[in-house]
């Protein structure tokens, strides 16, 4: 797939030091970043004083740039940024939505009905039944799921997808050139070839370091009009996706703890606990939110909940 000069020009930009995600998406949102020749934008924009025409800067950068495409077109990827009509536009509408977007998979096939479901590496056995049961529901009926093909809680949520013939969305924290953990290569290959996607923000050759999972996880939620999180603990990651689900103004569903889970004090569902049955204050300190954003705070009580909490996603 041609990527667009546009893209080519943000890809360059990357590509200078000192330039960091947040000065791309900066650029990305200024108009004369596109209309001035890329030859001017050293002269135009203070954050690309390095991108001087005929400097080493400027040659490594484009180098850097053209051996990304290459990669790219020999894996038969895509290479994207927000002017792209194929940008995916739940993310598209987000403050910090990437400047560019690495993609396994045809970029097409993005949906804005979509849903993500995550939660812990270290799931109790309700915690499985209850993310196969969410995944099995909103896949048959047309969603497409997101997570980020971690062990446990996601990688159910991605094979309940692809078994019941599923569309399925894996955000990953590094370069699509690898895949972490390499326990779960089979699991994303089978994603691309059963029509999902692949999605990351990072470079090839950007290696999986524990902060970009917390970036990672905003696009799961990003990408989604809710987040469900099936079971994490009080300060699981999967917090960091659901904290961004209400920072976005999108959903975020909680499935109650059964009571053997109760009982036992199982770890990894302290945190549905706490959300589900916790006061305002706590919950406010584990979602860090406001507390208007409790509003889009949804419990889930029992499976015959899933179709109104359906409608109401598609209003």
């Amino acid at each position: 797939m041609a990527v667009s000069d546009y893209t080519i020009r943000v890809l360059i930009a990357s590509k200078v030091k000192g330039v960091g995600r947040k000065t791309l998406q900066a650029l990305t949102r200024e108009p004369l970043f596109f209309q001035v020749k890329l030859e001017e934008l050293a002269e135009t924009f203070p954050e690309l004083a390095l991108l001087q025409p005929a400097s080493l800067t400027y040659e490594t950068a484009v180098k850097a740039a053209e051996d990304d495409l290459r990669q790219a077109s020999e894996r038969g990827h895509t290479i994207l940024s927000p002017s792209d009509s194929d940008y995916p536009r739940l993310l598209a509408t987000t403050e910090d939505r990437p400047a560019l977007l690495y993609v396994a998979g045809d970029p097409a096939r993005f949906s804005k009905k979509a849903i993500a479901v995550i939660g812990t590496r270290e799931p109790s056995k309700h915690g499985i039944e209850t993310a196969r049961r969410i995944t099995q529901y909103f896949g048959s009926a047309g969603w497409q799921i997101v997570s980020g093909l971690a062990l446990g809680l996601d990688s159910v949520a991605h094979k309940e997808a692809l078994n019941h013939d599923g569309s399925t969305v894996a955000a990953m924290a590094h370069g699509l050139d690898s895949v972490y953990p390499k326990s779960n290569a089979a699991l994303a290959d089978a994603i691309v070839a059963k029509g999902g996607l692949l999605v990351s923000e990072y470079g090839y050759g950007t290696p999986a370091f524990s902060g970009q999972f917390v970036e990672r996880d905003r696009i799961q939620a990003a990408l989604s009009k809710a987040v469900v999180m099936a079971q994490s603990d009080r300060g699981g990651g999967s917090l960091h996706a659901s904290r961004a689900a209400l920072r976005y103004r999108r959903f975020l569903i909680v499935p109650v703890a059964t009571r053997a889970d109760i009982t036992s004090g199982y770890e990894k569902a302290r945190g549905n606990i706490a959300l589900t049955t916790g006061s305002v204050t706590e919950k406010l300190s584990i979602l860090k939110c406001q507390e208007s954003d409790l509003e889009r705070l949804i419990v889930l009580r029992s499976k015959s909940e899933y179709e109104a909490i359906e409608a109401a996603l598609l209003t």
